[in-house]
């Protein structure tokens, strides 16, 4: 296997990365006859040398003309870019002499982009890495966040030979000492090809080839023949180096690769609402009785281990006094997750969350809905594409109740594992216009329109506790209200012929009780409307704002007469900043010295910026 280093025009280069452009035509002249397949194409971009993309080659066909080459292809190859054939014709036309095709035809090397995978590939480390994790002084954080991962995830870490020479020769002796005591944990790199190319070695002569300069190639050079998958290190001339090999996306710097592993396994999102809190594995009391179903469930001792195991890891938990009465474990799992196999029918790989442990008590308030918010927050943040839960359905009423629950929520029986749970899957990849926006939540619908919502302060932060602001007393709310734990909220409107429909989105917006109302009327967040009802009466309305409005009864008999629409909200997300009235103003949101309207609906554009103000940190 070789790789051949081409040119191309920038306007190609994101096609070929997202697999639209799939093939890399040239004149087939006796040079580019002896690429084969299986060799690799980097094809980097005549106007910026940083951009580039890694291809391999699959297949390989020659043609006598331009014409042959493109009538199958050139609609996908060049999808977006010309709107004929003559005009994609016109445009290869330029890249050779007609003679020179004329003699030697073109070549068209099918490619598939190289997607290289972080969390399921061996490690070279650099000397500098080894010293700062070994070297017995105060290792770093980042350092020592990073190995935990590498470790968590079973990543295969080598060292080079001519590593272990060079810290056997480092002047600190204790530091040697301590260094050389630790190395042997690790794995020697085997001994694979290390012939470097023309290309690998024109690249080199411009640095320094000093003792240090020859170990650093040495490195680099097992990345660039693929012998190992990534090489970790933190010297700037390595980096350097790499970028100009084109091997700089496998040649990565320690703060690098940790940002990559919290991206793809983020942390358990903290609520500092409401009493479902996160705590660690090894601050829960695992004796409490609330855990003995769990242990019927998974074998006693087993459970126990499994618990035991998790130490320092993150659960939700919901504690009412001494009382525990709900806990989930979430785990992020990659596209190759073993466990998929034991599912009858199989799981496909995807990127998933799985609901590894999750038990409720009946409390009197939605608990199940508040944990639902949880699992969709994290799930949404990890960029998932499925949740799925095992469970046994039958065993107890308490498993059937949240079974309820989730279906409600979309989650839909996939198949059983050998111990009889069932296994229920939700979907995050594509919105099923079939069902309503509760079950398709936390998706959107494409089309959805946007609309203004005003509540008063005095209602606000009790309805959305999530959307509190910095300057409220969060102990108003420590009460548990059914209310405030509901994911699906009832707004009571006394606006006619609300053009709103389900699945569309309001805004969240806190009149100002303060002035100028400018500054202290805020838009909070985001809801999604599940359903709109005009009620017909009394008793209909008190029926379904049960446990989830703010009223109570006698107040929304008092107020039917003037508000009988009832609104079912999806509290969906809590701005990080909140969107002042001044704000509106300024962007022609809102006429001046007015403020939103009930119902009163945005562009499309409208929204873009007021959603930008308000996920900025």
């Amino acid at each position: 296997m070789r790789t051949y280093y081409f040119k191309i025009r920038d306007k190609f280069i994101a096609n070929v990365r997202n697999g639209i452009k799939c093939h890399e035509y040239r004149l087939a002249s006796p040079e580019n006859r002896a690429i084969k397949v299986g060799d690799n194409l980097v094809l980097i971009s005549n106007q910026n040398k940083k951009e580039y993309v890694r291809t391999t080659i699959k297949r390989i066909v020659y043609y006598t003309s331009w014409e042959d080459a493109l009538k199958d292809n050139w609609q996908q190859d060049f999808k977006d870019l010309f709107d004929s054939l003559d005009e994609a014709l016109k445009e290869c036309f330029k890249f050779y002499p007609k003679s020179e095709v004329d003699a030697y035809g073109i070549v068209a090397f099918e490619i598939n982009p190289v997607n290289f995978n972080y969390f399921n590939s061996s490690v070279l480390l650099d000397t500098n890495i080894v010293i700062k994790r070994e070297s017995g002084n105060n290792v770093s954080f980042e350092i020592s966040k990073l190995f935990n991962w590498l470790d968590k995830k079973n990543v295969t870490k080598y060292i080079h030979e001519l590593t272990r020479r060079e810290l056997a020769e480092y002047k600190d002796d204790r530091t040697r000492d301590i260094i050389l005591t630790k190395i042997n944990a690790y794995n020697i790199l085997p001994k694979f090809n290390a012939t470097p190319d023309a290309f690998f070695r024109s690249v080199i002569s411009v640095f320094s080839n000093d003792k240090n300069g020859q170990v650093d190639n040495a490195l680099l050079l097992e990345v660039y023949n693929d012998n190992v998958g990534i090489l970790l290190t933190d010297d700037a001339l390595i980096l350097k180096k790499a970028e100009l090999l084109y091997i700089r996306d496998r040649v990565i710097s320690s703060a690098e690769l940790l940002e990559k592993y919290e991206t793809k396994y983020p942390k358990n999102i903290e609520y500092k609402m409401l009493a479902v809190k996160s705590k660690r594995f090894d601050e829960i009391d695992l004796q409490n009785q609330f855990f003995d179903s769990l242990r019927e469930d998974y074998e006693g001792q087993k459970f126990d281990q499994w618990f035991k195991k998790k130490g320092n890891e993150l659960a939700y938990v919901f504690e009412d006094g001494d009382e525990l009465k709900g806990f989930l474990y979430l785990k992020i799992e990659d596209e190759n997750e073993p466990d998929y196999l034991k599912v009858t029918p199989p799981l496909s790989p995807k990127r998933r969350m799985k609901v590894g442990t999750f038990k409720i008590e009946r409390t009197g308030f939605r608990l199940g809905e508040r944990f639902l918010r949880i699992i969709f927050d994290n799930a949404r943040k990890a960029n998932v594409q499925e949740i799925y839960v095992t469970l046994f359905e039958d065993k107890r009423e308490d498993v059937k109740h949240l079974k309820t629950i989730m279906e409600e929520w979309g989650f839909v029986k996939h198949g059983m594992k050998e111990n009889g749970e069932i296994v229920l899957v939700k979907s995050l990849e594509l919105y099923d216009s079939s069902h309503n926006p509760k079950y398709n939540y936390p998706l959107i619908r494409e089309d959805a329109e946007v609309f203004f919502l005003p509540i008063y302060p005095e209602y606000h932060t009790d309805l959305f506790p999530d959307m509190i602001l910095k300057n409220e007393d969060m102990h108003l709310y420590e009460e548990n209200k059914a209310h405030r734990y509901a994911l699906e909220k009832v707004y009571l409107s006394g606006v006619n012929n609300i053009k709103a429909k389900p699945g569309d989105l309001v805004l969240i917006y806190r009149t100002g009780n303060r002035f100028p109302k400018k500054y202290s009327s805020v838009i909070t967040g985001i809801a999604i409307i599940n359903e709109i009802i005009e009620t017909n009466s009394i008793d209909e309305c008190l029926a379904i704002c049960k446990n989830r409005s703010i009223f109570e009864e006698n107040e929304i008999r008092n107020q039917y007469s003037r508000r009988k629409t009832v609104i079912k909200l999806l509290d969906y997300l809590p701005f990080n900043t909140k969107v002042t009235l001044e704000i509106l103003y300024n962007f022609n949101i809102v006429e001046q010295n007015s403020g939103p309207r009930q119902f009163e609906k945005i562009t499309k554009e409208q929204f873009e910026a007021i959603f930008k103000i308000g996920m900025e940190q």
